[in-house]
C-alpha cells in the first residue's frame, strides 16, 4: 500500500533541517551543559555555553574570546508519539527561520525577532532515535517568572492593609503597586501578535501559547516551544486536541474544527493572567465542560460556565448525547466487601468525547449564530470574568474590552485572527492602547527587589535579579549567570 503524501518519514522531516547543523556536540569544542533551567513533558532545558570561536553565534552574549551563552533543550524519545512531536518541532522551528530569512532577504538571519532563535540541533549520545538537543538563544526569564514574583510581592503588599485592631494604616493602598504597567501589558500583546502574525502567514498555529512559553530577551518577548505547532488550512480544519488545558480554546476542548484564531483565545487568557495574576478558569470546570455532552455544540462554553448545561431535547431533536460518567458514578459491585471494579484508564486520563449524529447542529438551530448577530451571553461572560479578577482592575476600559469581549469570544467565526486584531489596534476604538504601545516605562529607583518591582517590567526584573539575595526574598535563588 502506498504511503500517503502527508505522512513524512523521520528522514524526510529532518532532511531540510540538516543545513542548520554546525557539527558541534557536547564537549570541549562544542557545548558545555550547565544547570537545569526548566523542565517539560518532552525534556529539560539547561543553561549552556558555546565554544568561544563559534563564528555562527556572533549575536549571542559574549566576546570572541569568551564562551557564548545558549540554552540546551534536551528531548528524549520515550515513545513513538513523543518522537513524532520532537521531529515536528525541529522541522517547524527551522522552517520558520528559513522563511523569515527569505522575507528579509538575509541568509544569516537567526529568525523572527519575536520567536526564540534556534541556532543548532544535534543527536544525543544515545542516538537520534532516543534523544535530541536543540540549541537556542538564552533568555533570562519567562513571563510566568515575572507573574510569579510580582504575584507574591502583591500578595504581601495586600496583607499590609488587612485591618488590625488599634492599628491605623500608614498609607493608602495603591492598585498599581507591584503590577504590570499598562504599557508593558500592551507590549506583551504587540510582541505576541507579531509572532502569531508571522506564523499565520506560514499557515502555522502554535496551539500552546502560555506564560511559560513566552520568554524575554534582547528587549522583547519571544514565543518558544513549537512541539504542538501544526499547519492549518482553512479548507481542512483540524479537530484533534492538543496543548495545555487552561489555555485551550473551546473548540479545542470540544474536539471541534479549529483554525488559526485558536491562538488568539490563548493569548487572551495570557493577558488576563498578566493583568490579574490569576487564571480565568480552573481545571475542574474545564474538565467538566470537556467531558460533558455540551462540548460538542458551538456556543456552549460560556453558558456552561456561567449557568450550567444549555443543551436540551428541544435543541437536539428530542435526543441528547450520552453523558460521560464521573468517578463516583462508575459501576460498583453489590457484594459487601468486594473490591470495586477498576477501569482500564487511570483517573488522569481523559476519556474520548463521543460525538454522534444527534450532535450535529442544524443551520437554523438556536445554538448556531450568524457572523452578524450579537453575543447573547456577553453580560454573563463579563460578569464571570470580573469575578475571577484576583485584584482590582487598574487598566483602561479599551484593554478590558479587547481581552474580555474580542479575544475571549467563543465563536471561532467571530473571533479575530492575529492580523485582524493588529488592525483593530490601529482604529480609533483603541486609540489609548496605541499610545501606550509607544510609551517607555521609566526606570525604578531603589536598592531592594521590593522597591525595584513596584512597577513590574523586564528592566526592573533584570536589575532585581542582579542584586545580592535578601533574607526571605522571592528572587533569592534567581541568577542570570
Amino acid at each position: 500500500m502506498a504511503r500517503p503524501e502527508t505522512a513524512l518519514s523521520k528522514s524526510e522531516l529532518l532532511a531540510a533541517c540538516r543545513c542548520f547543523q554546525t557539527g558541534r556536540r557536547l564537549g570541549n569544542r562544542g557545548y558545555a551543559q550547565g544547570r537545569q533551567l526548566s523542565c517539560g513533558a518532552t525534556g529539560e532545558v539547561y543553561f549552556g555555553r558555546a565554544a568561544p570561536d563559534s563564528a555562527a553565534f556572533e549575536i549571542l552574549h559574549g566576546g570572541f574570546a569568551q564562551a557564548r551563552q545558549v540554552a540546551l533543550k534536551h528531548m528524549r524519545s520515550i515513545n513513538a508519539g513523543v518522537q513524532r512531536q520532537i521531529q515536528q518541532e525541529i522541522s517547524t522551528v527551522f522552517r520558520c527561520r528559513a522563511k523569515y530569512a527569505e522575507e528579509v532577504q538575509d541568509p544569516q538571519s537567526q529568525g523572527h525577532p519575536n520567536l526564540v532563535a534556534y541556532l543548532d540541533w544535534f543527536a544525543g549520545p544515545n542516538g537520534l532515535d532516543r534523544e535530541v538537543y536543540l540549541v537556542m538563544e538564552f533568555c533570562p526569564f519567562s513571563l510566568a517568572d515575572m507573574i510569579f514574583v510580582a504575584g507574591n510581592l502583591r500578595g504581601d503588599y495586600e496583607k499590609l492593609f488587612v485591618p488590625k485592631r488599634g492599628v491605623e494604616p500608614g498609607e493608602k493602598k495603591s492598585p498599581q503597586c507591584h503590577r504590570f504597567p499598562e504599557s508593558e501589558v500592551v507590549k506583551v500583546l504587540c510582541d505576541l501578535l507579531n509572532a502569531l502574525n508571522f506564523l499565520n502567514r506560514q499557515g502555522l498555529a502554535h496551539r500552546d501559547v502560555k506564560t511559560e512559553n513566552i520568554l524575554w530577551a534582547e528587549g522583547c518577548y519571544k514565543l518558544a516551544d513549537f512541539g504542538t505547532a501544526t499547519m492549518l488550512e482553512a479548507a481542512i480544519p483540524r479537530t484533534n486536541e492538543c496543548g495545555t488545558l487552561w489555555i485551550m480554546a473551546p473548540e479545542l476542548l470540544g474536539r471541534r474544527p479549529h483554525g488559526l484564531n485558536c491562538d488568539v483565545w490563548s493569548l487572551g487568557v495570557v493577558l488576563f493572567e498578566v493583568t490579574s495574576f490569576g487564571k480565568p478558569f480552573n481545571s475542574k470546570e474545564l474538565l467538566a465542560y470537556r467531558n460533558s455532552s455540551e462540548a460538542a455544540f458551538p456556543s456552549s462554553f460560556w453558558p456552561f460556565l456561567c449557568a450550567g448545561p444549555v443543551s436540551s431535547p428541544a435543541k437536539t431533536g428530542g435526543k441528547t448525547l450520552p453523558r460521560l460518567k464521573s468517578g463516583p458514578e462508575l459501576a460498583r459491585t453489590s457484594s459487601r466487601g468486594a473490591r470495586p471494579q477498576r477501569t482500564k484508564c487511570r483517573s488522569v486520563t481523559l476519556p474520548p468525547l463521543l460525538i454522534s449524529k444527534e450532535a450535529e447542529v442544524e443551520p437554523d438551530s438556536p445554538t448556531s449564530q450568524s457572523p452578524g448577530c450579537e453575543d447573547p451571553f456577553l453580560q454573563q461572560r463579563l460578569a464571570f470574568l470580573r469575578k475571577r479578577l484576583q485584584y482590582r482592575w487598574c487598566y483602561s476600559e479599551e484593554l478590558r474590552s479587547l481581552i474580555f469581549e474580542d479575544m475571549l469570544r467563543e465563536e471561532p467565526e467571530l473571533r479575530p485572527i492575529a492580523l485582524e486584531l493588529w488592525q483593530m489596534l490601529q482604529t480609533s476604538r483603541f486609540e489609548t492602547l496605541a499610545q501606550q504601545a509607544e510609551a517607555v516605562e521609566p526606570a525604578a529607583e531603589g536598592n531592594t527587589k521590593e522597591e525595584l518591582l513596584r512597577s513590574v517590567c523586564p528592566t526592573n526584573m533584570l536589575r532585581a535579579m542582579n542584586l545580592a539575595p535578601t533574607q526571605g526574598g522571592y528572587l533569592s535563588t534567581a541568577s542570570t549567570s
